[in-house]
């Protein structure tokens, strides 16, 4: 049968099909409908992917997760040739020291500490030699690598010391002082996901191991923050705990750290945040976006400049390796307390000339909000930053910055009548402005980097006491850049405008500076900024730390 009889056959059969074959339009019409449908399905597959999250792990049988060390600050023998070496590798998983050389004989021959293991229990996983000073047999009791070469072990999980003559009596590890805090390998089973070419290692299970008090840490930070110190902090926790308990933000989100949580939905976490004000956020929205049925516990690890959230938490101004031992964090997490914070939903709609109004952009807030001159030096500074990563690479030389550009706005007053551009309620009370070129809406009482300006007076009792978990916001006003510096060496009071449990800004005209917990931007009127309670989230707060709310 020819072509151009089938074709007329199916217009006398099927008189819809000549009617799209003759109909261009009616064509297009089909075309456009079936592309929608592709984009629907696309739209809800992509949505499913994103919504499905895997708690990464490690294939140890390729070997050893080693780091460069140019010189060792210690004695330190390599675990293959048994010499001495002053620069060479070391696995930030159990350990294991080797000359550059025999990094390939050495995963060969000493496996990696497992991050699964069969059988009911958890075996001693022993690396031999470059014992610390002063160690004990945890066996016998008598004093362990001692001799002048490399001798007797240390087990990466426990970290308990041993002569080799003595490990056969005690097979079974319990642990150590951090048992509380670590996911044991007999309690974990690992499977392989993804298409082929891109398959790679999944926890799978949890079971409880049996152990009284146990609340495990996950730990969640990024390689780069502080000055790379991020990276050598989670070495660290990479020796002490279960390897899978540690997350890189730079590799992956949050959230797949926190599917921990709906692993065991019944243990409730404690989940260490490295990093600053803005990584703890991140894993806040992360817990709020998830609805996990038993939410975490946060604590904090500062890293960077700023961390206003944890000085008020008692966690500190910043970290750094030489401050404190990773086993002093870890002790300090298992006695922290909770404690509650309250969250903000920053609502910024635009106003058109037509009455309707079109959503923007919706966030959240954790510490501070502010517009004006305040906003304006953390937008400065954040260009700056973008452009010359390699300049902010130190605390003090942000801080420095932070005070170049603030004395840059001293002459040039770009904020200047911001009183005649925002109109400010709070509780629906419109306020009438003094001659101000900043305003700043306060949740925690620390601000700019340890300053507390609000101070714990009430005013007459007029004003209460500050605090984070109190349904308030306190509003202040700013006269200028000099009053910012004023205000951080204790030389003037704010501005204090008053506590409100809504705030609403409204952009009259221009573009305006504004940033939220240290996210800055440029923001165009005319628009509409609501400040409204979120919901309250459970904290880890540093057992000790000074009462700042009074």
């Amino acid at each position: 049968m020819k072509i151009s009889d089938l074709n007329r056959e199916l217009f006398l059969k099927y008189p819809v099909v000549k009617k799209v074959a003759m109909d261009p339009y009616f064509s297009m019409l089909i075309m456009i409908s079936f592309m929608v449908f592709a984009f629907i399905l696309m739209k809800i597959y992509r949505r499913y992917r994103l919504q499905h999250y895997e708690v990464p792990a490690r294939d140890v049988r390729k070997g050893h997760r080693w780091y460069m060390v140019d010189i060792f600050p210690e004695l330190i023998y390599c675990s293959y040739s048994h010499d001495r070496i002053k620069h060479g590798a070391r696995c930030d998983s159990c350990g294991l020291c080797v000359e550059e050389s025999h990094m390939k004989a050495a995963n060969k021959k000493f496996p990696c500490k497992p991050l699964t293991e069969s059988g009911p229990v958890t075996h001693h996983h022993w690396i031999q030699g470059n014992l610390p000073l002063y160690s004990k047999c945890f066996v016998c009791g008598d004093d362990c690598g001692i001799l002048p070469h490399i001798s007797d072990v240390r087990c990466a999980w426990c970290g308990r010391s041993a002569h080799e003559n003595c490990i056969y009596m005690k097979e079974e590890c319990d642990m150590g002082e951090f048992r509380s805090s670590i996911v044991p390998p007999h309690c974990i089973k690992l499977t392989w996901t993804g298409i082929k070419g891109r398959r790679h290692l999944v926890v799978e299970s949890v079971n409880h191991p049996g152990y009284k008090n146990w609340c495990p840490v996950i730990v969640v930070g990024n390689r780069k923050s502080g000055n790379n110190e991020g990276e050598l902090i989670l070495r660290d926790f990479r020796s002490v705990l279960n390897p899978t308990q540690v997350i890189d933000l730079n590799d992956v989100p949050p959230e797949n750290g926190l599917e921990w949580c709906h692993l065991l939905p019944d243990i409730t976490f404690r989940v260490l945040v490295c990093g600053g004000d803005g990584s703890v956020g991140w894993v806040l929205n992360a817990i709020n976006h998830l609805q996990l049925k038993n939410p975490p516990l946060v604590a904090i690890l500062p890293l960077g400049t700023g961390n206003d959230l944890s000085r008020v938490l008692g966690w500190g101004e910043g970290h750094t390796m030489h401050d404190m031992a990773i086993s002093t964090v870890l002790h300090q997490v298992e006695k922290a307390e909770p404690d509650m914070l309250d969250r903000w939903n920053v609502q910024i709609t635009r106003k058109r000339k037509y009455p309707v109004l079109i959503q923007n952009k919706s966030m959240i807030m954790n510490n501070y909000a502010s517009i004006g001159v305040d906003a304006l030096v953390t937008l400065n500074f954040h260009k700056q930053r973008e452009s010359r990563p390699w300049l902010f690479t130190h605390r003090i030389i942000n801080k420095l910055c932070y005070l170049a550009f603030g004395t840059k706005d001293v002459v040039g007053r770009e904020c200047c009548n911001l009183h005649k551009k925002i109109k400010l309620e709070l509780d629906g009370r419109v306020l009438h402005l003094p001659d101000i070129e900043g305003v700043v809406i306060l949740n925690i009482p620390s601000w700019g980097g340890g300053c507390q300006p609000w101070g714990t007076e009430t005013e007459n009792g007029r004003l209460a006491v500050p605090s984070y978990n109190d349904g308030l916001l306190e509003v202040m006003g700013l006269y200028s850049s000099f009053h910012i510096a004023q205000l951080q060496v204790g030389l003037a009071q704010p501005l204090r405008l008053g506590q409100a449990k809504k705030v609403k800004i409204t952009i009259l005209k221009g573009k305006v500076p504004m940033q939220v917990d240290g996210e800055p931007w440029e923001q165009s009127s005319p628009v509409e900024i609501e400040v409204t309670h979120h919901s309250t989230v459970k904290l880890l707060s540093k057992s000790g730390r000074q009462n700042i709310n009074g």
